[in-house]
């Protein structure tokens, strides 16, 4: 395979992943087929097979390729100057619950397993690294750590049930909580 024709293969399946991104995180995986991604990607169903043996070989790695760019974002976040007044906990779960784009929907919330889903180890591996981050930048201390777990959770609840309940009233109350709770509850100690 010559180098314009490797390219080209880069590039396409760049393509068929970053479709498959989009859409798995605004219909779920259940609801997109092969077809319909690479249909997104002005492609064949019978060139999906030049770049990966199944689907389930797809969502492993669109799962992975999330985790990652939430990672990156969260680190982002997490790392930036802060005052007292905001500190990054607060300012990345504003971010997290304010997050309505289907297709830039966390990938806890859009690959959550469910029967007959791949991706099952990525998936826990990718949740735990988000979790490990977002607890071990609140600081030292069983009381700090513990605050940070409760408000990870608060915080993925609080999406997913915005999400179930097409933002019902009550869950913006909720959210809007979980929002203070951030502000008030985790002070600021950045472990560098």
């Amino acid at each position: 395979m010559g180098r314009a024709s490797q390219q080209q293969a880069q590039q396409s399946r760049a393509r068929i992943v970053d479709s498959a991104n989009r859409l798995f995180r605004q219909h779920g995986v259940d609801h997109v087929s092969v077809a319909q991604v690479m249909h997104a990607c002005d492609m064949t169903v019978g060139g999906f097979y030049k770049h990966f043996a199944s689907k389930e070989a797809l969502v492993a790695e669109v799962c992975a390729l999330a985790f990652t760019q939430s990672l990156t974002t969260w680190q982002r976040v997490l790392e930036q100057e802060h005052s007292a007044v905001q500190p990054p906990h607060a300012e990345l779960v504003h971010g997290y619950l304010g997050n309505r784009a289907p297709q830039r929907r966390c990938p806890i919330l859009a690959y959550a397993p469910a029967d007959g889903v791949p991706g099952d180890a990525v998936y826990r591996q990718g949740t735990q690294e988000l979790f490990e981050r977002f607890v071990a930048q609140a600081g030292e201390g069983a009381a700090v750590r513990g605050q940070a777990m409760v408000l990870f959770a608060a915080m993925v609840g609080a999406r997913m049930l915005d999400q179930a309940t097409g933002s019902a009233p009550w869950v913006q109350e909720l959210e809007a909580a979980v929002n203070a709770a951030a502000a008030a509850a985790v002070p600021t100690h950045p472990t560098s």
